[in-house]
């Protein structure tokens, strides 16, 4: 084996990356055996559809097919200019990214702040108890969600029961029908649902620092709260700094679920994602749709490559 091992090493130091690809291929071969159908799945779903991003730069007629269809005006950049001239669409995208900034300052150091909080906690059961409600939430589908907001703040539902309680001469109230409420209700839904499941990976990151470091600093006088802030902080700050970049990109995208599902007859609020199947789907716009989610596209790959290239000039982590 030694022999096999050392022979495959000089013919991957004389081909070059050619040889050591096949050198790998034959040493774990099971293992890319087994990458087979996630690759065959990723090139069916997600590269072979980008053939579909013509449809941006024509005016597309659905009888007439991708190629058939006549080749929009302004040298094809017709519905690429509208993104920025049509008003709904522009609005959708203030609103996308208002939508997005409020999650990133909220819902991104949430689960870092529940996972410090649920280190701090000594006792088992109690502990195991108050973690596993915290992470149920994430097993809920988003229509679920939705169905428990519309019957939790309905006109007689519980809500308003629980307030009349205390001024029984109130009226009742429609939460739902209320615009300046919309924006908060959305951020309240999504940190909720996934703040616990996703202290999980600070939790893991937390048990990975070296309990060592704990006792040096108690032995120097160091407090909890002085531990927290140069230990485990210090510790967690490469998964932190992943998780960022991995989640900026997806900043130009909102919770079409939530939002579509919460919208009503008084509520003007239209994210990207909502635009795309209003005028995209019912309206049949597929050309504009399709140059909108192709701008999204490219602009969430350009922030995630700036992020990635901060954070490794910062820290020296990066995930490409």
């Amino acid at each position: 084996m030694n022999a096999a091992y050392y022979g495959d090493s000089r013919i991957a130091a004389r081909g070059g990356a050619f040889a050591r690809f096949f050198t790998a291929l034959r040493k774990y071969k099971a293992l890319y055996i087994l990458l087979v159908p996630a690759a065959i799945s990723t090139i069916i779903f997600a590269y072979i559809p980008l053939g579909g991003l013509i449809v941006a730069f024509k005016d597309y007629d659905i009888w007439l097919g991708f190629f058939n269809s006549p080749w929009a005006g302004q040298h094809g950049l017709a519905h690429i200019y509208e993104l920025f001239t049509f008003k709904p669409i522009f609005d959708s995208i203030t609103n996308t990214l208002t939508l997005s900034l409020l999650n990133y300052a909220i819902g991104f150091p949430a689960p870092i702040i529940l996972a410090l909080l649920f280190n701090e906690l000594k006792g088992g059961a109690f502990k195991r108890t108050v973690q596993t409600i915290s992470y149920m939430p994430n097993f809920l589908s988003w229509i679920s969600v939705i169905g428990l907001v519309h019957m939790f703040l309905a006109e007689y539902g519980p809500f308003n029961d629980f307030l009349s309680l205390f001024n029984p001469g109130r009226a009742r109230a429609l939460y739902l029908s209320r615009q300046s409420l919309f924006v908060p209700l959305l951020l309240i839904l999504n940190v909720w649902k996934g703040v616990g499941f996703g202290s999980i990976i600070y939790l893991a990151a937390i048990t990975g620092v070296d309990p060592q470091l704990f006792e040096a600093a108690s032995i120097d006088g160091a407090g909890r709260v002085k531990q927290i802030w140069h230990i485990i902080m210090p510790g967690i700050t490469p998964t932190i700094a992943i998780m960022f970049i991995l989640s900026i990109g997806s900043i130009f995208a909102s919770n079409f679920e939530l939002v579509f599902g919460l919208q009503n007859a008084f509520i003007d609020f239209e994210t990207i994602d909502t635009i795309i199947y209003k005028y995209g789907l019912q309206q049949r716009g597929y050309s504009l749709a399709t140059a909108v989610g192709l701008m999204r596209g490219m602009i969430a790959l350009g922030l995630t490559v700036i992020a990635n290239a901060i954070t490794r000039k910062l820290s020296g982590l990066s995930v490409f």
